[in-house]
């Protein structure tokens, strides 16, 4: 296992612990400022709301991206977003991860998620190989749990330093993101205008729905396959 810097207690002590802590979440406030600018006050809400959303579990780009297009927020700002969350998340558990251990129920889960996931990769050490390219494929395919908490998680068991997961989440973030939104502008103008809203949400829920088929049906074939 290749560790090549500490992830736990590494300045518990210093000073600036509390710009660590804060500096994510203060780029998250500057560019809600910034969008202020761009959008209408409704749709600037409904970004918010998304970017909450994105934050809390169980939902995903696969499904905040087309509604946030579906509702009038231009693609590329909706991919640009959750590409942003992905890497203020990513910058927060490299300078933060001791204190993500400590918060109650997040914490113990992921310890249980670490301990499974060792043992996982224990049993499979070609995949440490390909650790970099590996995990910018774990943030921007939609896995389940595949953003930038349960991606630090997993690159901190890869032995990875703050600096490649920080990366690999933020190419694979953009990767993710850019490519859903593109897909979802595409089909958009497949779409007659006058169509009406709920034409276009039935077509997204097909889309989405066989999507999501195909994916279950890969995941339990590779279950079979262990």
């Amino acid at each position: 296992m290749r560790q090549t810097d500490r992830w736990e207690g590494d300045g518990a002590d210093d000073a600036t612990n509390w710009l660590k802590v804060s500096v994510p979440l203060l780029l998250c406030g500057l560019f809600l400022a910034v969008v202020w600018f761009l959008l209408p006050p409704e749709q600037w809400l409904l970004l918010f709301g998304a970017m909450v959303a994105y934050i809390v579990p169980p939902l995903g780009r696969e499904t905040i991206i087309p509604a946030c297009i579906l509702l009038g927020i231009p693609w590329w700002l909706a991919a640009f977003t959750l590409a942003f969350l992905d890497f203020a998340g990513a910058l927060f558990m490299a300078w933060n991860f001791p204190l993500v251990l400590r918060i109650p129920r997040v914490g113990p889960w992921v310890q249980r998620f670490m301990e499974a996931g060792r043992t996982f990769l224990d049993r499979r050490p070609w995949l440490e190989r390909l650790y970099f390219v590996g995990l910018v494929a774990f943030v921007s395919l939609p896995f389940d749990g595949s953003g930038s908490i349960v991606g630090s998680v997993v690159g901190r068991m890869l032995g990875m330093t703050k600096t490649e997961v920080l990366s690999c989440i933020t190419i694979g973030g953009i990767i993710g993101s850019f490519s859903i939104a593109l897909g979802i502008d595409y089909v958009t103008t497949l779409i007659p205008e006058e169509a009406g809203l709920w034409i276009s949400l039935t077509v997204f829920l097909v889309v989405g729905a066989m999507l999501l088929a195909m994916y279950r049906s890969y995941m339990q074939r590779g279950k079979a396959n262990v």
